[in-house]
């Protein structure tokens, strides 16, 4: 027996999803920027301060006007109904004055691989909840490649955190989509407003 969703039980997730993206990703929206200007004449100074960077500030100059800062529309077909698939838009563009930052990123983790406690060993930091699962997956320049400092156990998959580590335009790809940065975390928390 086939289980089939009507047309207002999918229109009634799609507005749960949206409801939900905008309760835990309006908070992200709202971490503070930094310029990339401040970390190198801190850099120069001798003592290194921890950049807060912003998503958009991940993009190179020429594409932060087309940077969205929000999740596009829902696009799964969980249930085979012939809908869209969930193609990645490419685009490997970094911005080069952040290699080798140290920055603090907040964002929401997609796993990518797991230890035999089920902890998480590797993941995609991600901008918007449900990238890659229930969304298309952002750009590779929105999406950063990190190694935690230790496994750790994921609460759910809608928990955000911060992470901070040093920032490298170093690719990786993976089977839910491809990143254009990496981070070696040298600390993870949950998410909380600045």
């Amino acid at each position: 027996m086939r289980i089939t969703m009507s047309a207002i039980g999918r229109r009634l997730a799609v507005l749960a999803c949206r409801t939900l993206l905008q309760l835990l990703f309006v908070p992200l929206l709202l971490a503070p920027t930094a310029a990339v200007e401040a970390q190198t004449a801190t850099k120069a100074a001798g003592t290194e301060k921890v950049v807060n960077l912003d998503w958009l500030e991940l993009l190179p100059e020429n594409e932060r006007a087309r940077g969205v800062a929000a999740a596009p529309p829902p696009g799964h077909n969980f249930l085979d109904d012939g809908g869209a698939t969930l193609a990645q838009e490419m685009s490997f563009a970094v911005n080069p004055a952040l290699d080798g930052t140290l920055v603090r990123l907040p964002g929401f983790v997609v796993p990518l691989d797991l230890d035999a406690k089920g902890q998480v060993t590797e993941f995609f930091l991600v901008p918007y909840y449900g990238a890659c699962i229930h969304y298309p997956p952002p750009p590779p320049n929105q999406i950063v490649y990190v190694v935690p400092p230790k496994p750790f156990k994921l609460p759910t998959l809608t928990t955000p955190y911060w992470v901070t580590g040093r920032l490298r335009t170093a690719g990786k790809t993976s089977r839910v989509g491809a990143a254009a940065y990496t981070v070696s975390a040298q600390s993870m928390e949950i998410y909380k407003d600045p």
